[in-house]
């Protein structure tokens, strides 16, 4: 999991530069209010969870932060859930996390070998479904969605998965996890409208 030696690389040649834009942990706010949200997510990762290694970065991208936590960003998401069930009207602005495990340049090849690196958190008898969310880019969903489950041997369950392959394309950089549905994204709203 993730260390202070910085972001996981699929490459040794990663350069310092583009580390900068890797993140592990993908935060969604309203749009235009992503400066707020980001004072959000500073409080409630950075001060409540004690995360000294926390950066938070905006995007070109409308309702987008990118994150870099030094923490597990499972564990983050976890505990701002904890915290959320109690205080869900505390989170404003930052009100959808996403935790990833891999960083990787939006191209096919590098998204594609990304996942075969997750393929061991899908058990040999479980089912799983590929999910896209993609912005800025050309690559259309079913051409993701077609090559990730191409090389994953295991059965797909389009409706009720014990696994999802999250792929998040923001621009040039694509984040990946393998998740467990309703349990390792927050999303604020819904939490909100269950209460109700």
């Amino acid at each position: 999991m993730p260390s202070d030696s910085g972001p996981p690389e699929l490459s040794s040649q990663t350069s310092e530069a583009s580390k900068l834009h890797e993140f592990n942990l993908l935060v969604g706010c309203p749009r235009n209010r992503e400066k707020a949200a980001r004072s959000e997510v500073q409080y409630f990762v950075g001060d409540l969870i004690e995360d000294d290694a926390l950066r938070v970065s905006m995007t070109r991208i409308s309702g987008i932060l990118t994150c870099w936590t030094g923490l597990d960003p499972f564990d983050v998401v976890h505990k701002l859930r904890e915290y959320a069930i109690e205080n869900a009207y505390q989170f404003r602005f930052a009100i959808r996390f996403t935790p990833l495990e891999l960083c990787v340049p939006s191209d096919i090849e590098s998204i594609v070998k990304a996942a075969e690196l997750l393929l061991q958190k899908i058990g040999e008898d479980e089912t799983f479904r590929v999910t896209v969310r993609r912005r800025h880019t050309e690559l259309e969903n079913m051409q993701v969605v077609e090559a990730v489950a191409s090389v994953i041997p295991r059965k797909v369950n389009l409706d009720n998965p014990d696994r999802i392959v999250w792929i998040e394309i923001v621009g040039e950089m694509t984040g990946l996890s393998v998740l467990i549905p309703d349990e390792d994204i927050l999303s604020i709203m819904t939490m909100r409208d269950d209460q109700y």
